[in-house]
């Protein structure tokens, strides 16, 4: 009788049935002061004051007397939600929670203490916003021309600071040249298409509006109309990946050329070779714009022996000039320009393919691309 007195006992404890049981604080949490606190790295934690402590209190019950909840809507109830995880250290009358993760501006907490009675004493905070000061901007925007093809494929935007994921097509729009909106010119992906360092976004005008066969273009039109004038805006509402919009809205404007079905053909590329000795930059004019993105990596020079001259790009004249500049002078000799064959001209034609061929057939040139070589000879200079 006695032993099975004894387990009830103790399961009775275990279920916090007794008052107490779990509990740091006693009855009464009334005396008890919550403050919030900051380290001098600027980093945010709460501090309790006046708690009548139990015996034996550790950090296991003050997880169940002490309970610090993010309240998502100002105002709202922490009831049904978890509270922040972190560390807790009683020392010299004074409790400190340590959250584990930092407090986010703008948001508001609920911090309660808890009596061994169930009642508690509650202190809500609001963690200030941060005002950041916007600084990031539209950099540049490629195609860089002003006429541009009607079957143009895609625009690259560049930011001066990296941006905030998710919003593109929400702050991008295409206004015709009446000022209205060009309805769904684009192609919205669920995952954006950003370089790694989140500073340039790759919009694609939607294919199926482009292609002359497909139905989309037969039903709905074309984006683009030759002889007709559009202007790309993106919004300052948008913010960088610190929270703070655009410096400023921004706007280029363009008029439409008749589409472009034509593959680019390196072998009209007009080369300007260097003298060798020098360090003078290696030109090529092409005779319609190239897509400035791949002319970056799609397209290099090497030596007789196979090794990659080094040294620095530049893509200008609205992407109709390429020229590199060695990190070391040239040597005389004999050097190839390579070209891989899927670099792209604005409307996505191929040096292997035109973009209105079948798509899959175009999918297989792009995992089968090819390199084309021009060669070219450095002599000395006179």
């Amino acid at each position: 009788m006695i032993r099975r007195l004894s387990w009830m006992i103790l399961a009775v404890l275990l279920l916090g049935i007794i008052p107490g049981c779990g509990r740091s604080v006693r009855d009464e949490p009334g005396s008890a002061r919550i403050g919030l606190a900051t380290d001098p790295d600027g980093s945010r934690y709460f501090e309790v004051t006046g708690l009548e402590v139990l015996p034996g209190a550790d950090e296991s019950s003050w997880r169940e007397s002490v309970r610090i909840y993010t309240l998502f809507e100002r105002d709202s109830s922490p009831d049904g939600l978890p509270p922040l995880a972190g560390s807790y250290v009683f020392t010299g009358g004074v409790l400190r929670f340590r959250p584990r993760f930092p407090l986010e501006p703008g948001l508001e907490y609920s911090a309660r203490v808890y009596g061994s009675s169930g009642r508690f004493r509650e202190t809500r905070f609001r963690i200030p916003k941060r005002e950041v000061e916007p600084t990031t901007v539209v950099s540049a925007v490629y195609p860089s021309s002003d006429v541009l093809p009607e079957n143009l494929l895609k625009f690259y935007i560049h930011f001066s600071a990296p941006m905030s994921i998710g919003r593109a097509y929400e702050n991008t729009r295409l206004l015709n040249s009446q000022g209205q909106v060009v309805r769904y010119p684009f192609l919205e992906l669920d995952e954006e298409l950003w370089d790694p360092t989140g500073r340039r976004l790759t919009i694609f005008i939607d294919p199926g509006r482009i292609k002359q066969e497909v139905l989309p273009n037969k039903t709905v039109g074309p984006v683009f109309r030759a002889g007709e004038s559009y202007t790309l805006v993106v919004s300052d509402r948008w913010k960088d990946a610190a929270g703070a919009r655009l410096r400023s809205s921004f706007r280029k404007s363009f008029r439409v050329s008749g589409a472009d079905h034509e593959s680019p053909d390196p072998a009209a590329w007009k080369l300007s070779a260097p003298s060798a000795g020098s360090r003078d930059p290696l030109a090529l004019t092409f005779d319609a714009p190239l897509d400035h993105a791949l002319l970056q990596r799609l397209l290099w020079v090497e030596s007789a022996a196979g090794e990659r001259v080094e040294g620095a790009v530049r893509v200008e004249d609205s992407e109709r000039r390429w020229s590199l500049r060695p990190d070391k002078d040239w040597s005389p000799g004999t050097y190839q320009l390579v070209i891989r064959s899927t670099l792209e001209d604005l409307a996505g034609n191929g040096v292997d393919k035109p973009f209105e061929v079948d798509l899959f057939e175009q999918v297989r040139s792009r995992v089968d691309s090819r390199l084309v070589r021009r060669e070219f000879t450095v002599t000395p200079g006179r």
